[in-house]
């Protein structure tokens, strides 16, 4: 049987009707006028720049959006049932839609094919929104595979607007350390034939206590309240493991007498700072976009490249710094991707409770217990300070075998990274030691020259190479800091200032 038929509308336009299982035809457009119809359904539109069109139907939406909105940057139409579709390309010429750079359609996709999608294309800073329009008619015979879609569309924007949000808040940190930290590696990477002792220092240190143990399990340590649980058996089987301690975990390791086999840092924030007060020796492996001071903190520090597009760039421009994965958003998946690079065959966390065990924060040694107990006075003792931190966001009590804890969406989402991660040993990664890293001579030089020449007029990145799309990538994090600071700014007025304003830094 087929799926649907062909009517004429009263201007003689072709609209399809589709064939439920009763036999019933269902026009999925106006039989008077579905430009009209189309005209109007655009009309509620803002300055969104990416559509989504759940059933492609006769194309009449997306055809006045491709052809009136000319800021529309991204288009998706996603639809079910590929026989049906076949019918409907072998009477309706979908040229214009098929043909514009701009429009993907995705047939009988999975939610997480979707999900994938939108978090893959979707630039809320270039496209200023997302609006989706469903096609009633279509939806109505055929809800099911469309609820699923609509779900797997509100799971991406939840994503995308969180990662904005923090985009928002640390750009210009961001920018401001990975461009000092390349320029550090870039003046040691000057004068360190001169310097021997510097020259080698940390890489030596790293792969000799990595070949010793010759790993195949890592003991991950977070800062839980667990972990104080866990260290009388750390400190009993101590030369057995091989320990990565996230930082915030290191000073409560410290204290018990328990030195990791190395640190993993990631926060763009100064307050990283209050987890190194004494310099060591141990291994510290740093985000690029960590503050600058923190590599001062270890004589073994080694940079890796985060999620930021700037660090991934300079990362791929001819450096030997590693790419890590940091997409879970906190310190311990960091830690997890760090033993994966390493070709440990299985991780064990301590400490890694994404919530707050019987209402406490953290494990006992790490730096807030000695910061809120030396601000604390006989009418505010440090267990108040703890309760700000604790309940500054909205709390979700949850009991669990026998017991109670705690539970804010941040920290639900992180054991849902950590749990959802495809454990997939992978060769060992090639670790350079920031005090040993080769970059492409003048990084920071030739990429300012690459913004200086940035057009632009042309914001779809279908029509850049692909080193222009990834140079202008790099702006994108700036770019949300600041129209966060000034929502007026838009387009390529925002993406000239972001540019502005990392030349300067520059």
């Amino acid at each position: 049987m087929k799926r649907y038929t062909i009517k004429r509308a009263r201007n003689n336009s072709i609209v399809p009707a589709i064939v439920d299982d009763n036999g019933a035809k269902h026009a999925l457009h106006s039989l008077f006028d579905p430009q009209k119809e189309a005209e109007r359904l655009l009309g509620i539109r803002k300055d969104e720049g990416f559509l989504i069109f759940l059933g492609l139907g006769g194309g009449f939406s997306v055809v006045q959006a491709l052809t009136c909105a000319r800021d529309i940057r991204l288009v998706l139409i996603v639809d079910y049932g590929r026989e049906g579709l076949e019918e409907l390309f072998s009477v309706i010429d979908y040229s214009l839609i098929m043909d514009d750079p701009r429009v993907f359609l995705l047939i009988d996709p999975s939610a997480l094919e979707i999900e994938s999608f939108i978090l893959e294309h979707y630039q809320p800073v270039l496209m200023n929104g997302m609006r989706v329009f469903p096609l009633r008619a279509r939806i109505d015979v055929e809800s099911e595979p469309f609820r699923a879609a609509e779900a797997a569309i509100n799971g991406a924007i939840k994503k995308v607007s969180a990662d904005y949000s923090v985009q928002a808040h640390f750009g210009l940190r961001w920018f401001s350390n990975i461009v000092h930290n390349i320029q550090s590696i870039e003046n040691i990477q000057n004068v360190k034939n001169t310097d021997p002792a510097r020259k080698n220092a940390g890489q030596a240190c790293w792969q000799g206590c990595f070949e010793r143990r010759s790993v195949k399990c890592a003991s991950v340590t977070a800062a839980g309240p667990s972990l104080d649980r866990s260290l009388p058996l750390l400190q009993e089987q101590r030369t057995r493991r091989f320990i990565i301690a996230t930082d915030t975990s290191l000073p409560a390791l410290l204290a018990a007498g328990i030195e990791p086999d190395a640190v993993v840092s990631i926060d763009c924030q100064i307050w990283s700072y209050n987890h190194f007060f004494r310099r060591t020796r141990i291994p510290l492996f740093l985000d690029l976009a960590s503050p600058p001071l923190l590599a001062e903190r270890s004589v073994a520090p080694y940079f890796f490249s985060g999620g930021h597009p700037l660090s991934r760039f300079f990362s791929r421009s001819g450096s030997d710094i590693p790419e890590l994965d940091t997409s879970g958003g906190n310190v311990t998946y960091a830690a997890v991707s760090l033993a994966e690079a390493l070709g440990v065959e299985r991780v064990e966390l301590f400490g890694a409770d994404f919530s707050y065990p019987l209402g406490i924060a953290y494990a006992r040694g790490t730096w807030l217990h000695p910061f809120y107990d030396k601000q604390q006075n006989r009418f505010s003792p440090t267990e108040t300070f703890f309760s700000h931190l604790i309940y500054r966001t909205p709390l979700e009590k949850r009991h669990a075998d026998g017991s109670w804890h705690y539970e804010t969406p941040a920290l639900a989402m992180y054991r849902a990274k950590l749990a959802e991660r495809q454990w997939m040993p992978r060769k060992p990664a090639h670790i350079t030691a920031a005090h040993g890293a080769a970059p492409r001579a003048g990084f920071l030089a030739a990429y300012c020259e690459r913004l200086r020449s940035l057009s632009f007029r042309h914001l779809d990145a279908q029509r850049l190479d692909a080193e222009g799309a990834a140079v202008i990538a790099t702006l994108l994090p700036t770019a949300a800091a600041l129209k966060h600071r000034n929502p007026g700014l838009g387009g390529e007025r925002l993406l000239e200032a972001a540019r502005d304003w990392c030349m300067k830094r520059l």
